[in-house]
C-alpha cells in the first residue's frame, strides 16, 4: 500500500477501497495501521461511512413510465426529422456549389472595345481634364 499512499503520507482513495473490500490483506493491514495513528484519516473514514449509510437509506428511484419500452424499441426517426435532415443536406450542397461555381460576368454597355477606341481617337486639345480622363464615354452595366 505504500505505493498508493498520497504524497502527504495518507491513504486517500485507500479509505474508500477499504470500505469496499477492494484491498489485499497486506494493503488492508497498512491502511488499518495508518488509521490507528492518524486522527484526520479516521474522521474522514467515519464521514465516508456516514455518507454511504445515508445514500443506501434513500428509496429507490422509479424510472419514468415507458422508459423500458422506449429502450427496447429500435430508434426510428420521424418524418419531420428526415425532412429536416434532407433540407439541411440540400442547403449544404447548394452552399458548396455556389462557392465553387465560377462567377458569371455581366455584359457591359457600351463594350470595352468601344471605350478603348473612343479613348484612342480623342484628341488632346490642350484640355487638362481630357488628358487625365481614362475614357470619355459613360459606362452602364445592364442588369
Amino acid at each position: 500500500m505504500s505505493d498508493d499512499l498520497l504524497e502527504d503520507g495518507h491513504p486517500g482513495d485507500g479509505l474508500s477501497a477499504l470500505l469496499d473490500g477492494e484491498l489485499s490483506p497486506l494493503e488492508e493491514a497498512d491502511v488499518q495501521a495508518h488509521l490507528v495513528g492518524c486522527m484526520a484519516c479516521r474522521q474522514e473514514m467515519e464521514a465516508v461511512q456516514v455518507a454511504r449509510l445515508w445514500i443506501r437509506a434513500l428509496p429507490p428511484v422509479e424510472p419514468p413510465i415507458g422508459l423500458y419500452e422506449r429502450m427496447l424499441v429500435p430508434y426510428r426517426p420521424g418524418r419531420r426529422r428526415v425532412a429536416m435532415a434532407f433540407v439541411g443536406a440540400a442547403a449544404a450542397v447548394a452552399a458548396v456549389l455556389v462557392s465553387v461555381a465560377p462567377a458569371r460576368q455581366q455584359p457591359v454597355s457600351p463594350s470595352v472595345a468601344t471605350l478603348i477606341e473612343a479613348h484612342a481617337t480623342s484628341s488632346g486639345d490642350g484640355d487638362l481634364v481630357t488628358d487625365l480622363a481614362p475614357a470619355g464615354v459613360p459606362v452602364s452595366v445592364s442588369p
